[in-house]
């Protein structure tokens, strides 16, 4: 979210806005960016994000969807010597994107941030919080687009089968029903899984992977966040291929312990009609999939809490 300023702001001169009616219709992009922190600064990192600069940016209409730090609970990190952390934001369209990059030069006619929300306190602030952010800063792999869909908080009603069990010690494993115990509390996780696609099948996979796959997730205490697409706009970082596409998918999990849990989710949820729809859709995901990987963040959402930003007590009038 680096800035570039207009000149009247660097100057001194006050610049107030007033806002047209949104704009409908556009298709929203994300951008996923990632950051290289000096070791043990994280938190700082963080805070001047969400004290200084995130008010400022979800003035301009952006949705920040949260800031996570990288850990790698598997395996080790090949630098170990840097924090990592991934900051994932929504925009209504490329075009709003680029409205809230600093200038209007870089903007286009969508004329710079400043011409979004004015240069009052709030945005000496953010500028102030870039600028902490940035004594901390090592560098970035770069940010990508993407495009696709956020996942609803639903309510998803599965019937019971209407079976009868009973407690038996020499249980074979064609039937699995379960009871459970209580939530077991945990530090909240993230996966965020990657994959390479069949070349144009992302509306396909991501269907099967709603319909399909989700469902029995949510039943196990998995919340889906979204998937997308990659999107290959310009200053995003990925070069496209013509053999695939690539998606990502964010996920929230209870605890590393609820992940390694739900990797035999059986155990957690049983066999019914559900557990045989996700196997299936499993399998037609496999079909479209070349190859698949994962990270894991730590950290909740930010899930765009309300500000107050006072009106300061000033008057204009129009000059043009």
């Amino acid at each position: 979210m680096a800035l570039s300023f207009l000149s009247p702001q660097a100057n001194g001169q006050a610049i107030a806005v007033r806002n047209d009616v949104p704009r409908v219709g556009q298709k929203e992009v994300l951008m996923l960016r990632h950051a290289f922190i000096e070791k043990g600064e994280y938190q700082k990192w963080k805070q001047a994000s969400r004290d200084g600069v995130w008010p400022w940016y979800e003035k301009l209409g952006s949705r920040v969807v949260g800031d996570w730090q990288v850990i790698y609970p598997q395996e080790g990190s090949q630098h170990p010597e840097l924090d990592e952390a991934l900051r994932l934001a929504r925009y209504a369209s490329y075009e709003h994107w680029q409205a809230t990059r600093g200038s209007a030069a870089r903007a286009g006619d969508t004329g710079g941030s400043v011409k979004l929300a004015g240069n009052g306190p709030d945005s000496r602030k953010s500028r102030e919080s870039i600028a902490l952010r940035g004594t901390v800063s090592k560098g970035s792999k770069g940010g990508i687009f993407l495009q696709g869909y956020m996942a609803e908080t639903r309510p998803i009603y599965m019937p019971g089968t209407g079976e009868s069990f009973e407690f038996s010690t020499d249980a074979v494993d064609d039937v699995i029903a379960v009871r459970h115990d209580v939530a077991r509390p945990g530090e909240q996780i993230l996966e965020l899984r990657y994959w390479k696609i069949r070349k144009g099948s992302f509306e396909e996979f991501h269907v099967l992977t709603r319909d399909g796959t989700w469902p029995y997730l949510e039943k196990i205490g998995v919340r889906p966040v979204g998937q997308w697409r990659v999107a290959y706009l310009p200053t995003g970082t990925p070069v496209e291929s013509p053999d695939f596409d690539e998606v990502y998918m964010l996920a929230r999990y209870a605890s590393y312990e609820h992940w390694q849990a739900t990797q035999d989710p059986v155990r957690l949820g049983g066999n019914g009609p559900d557990f045989q729809m996700l196997q299936n859709t499993r399998q037609k995901l496999d079909a479209l999939s070349q190859e698949t990987s994962a990270q894991f963040l730590r950290g909740p959402m930010y899930a765009s809490p309300p500000k107050y930003l006072p009106a300061l007590d000033e008057k204009y009038r129009k000059v043009d």
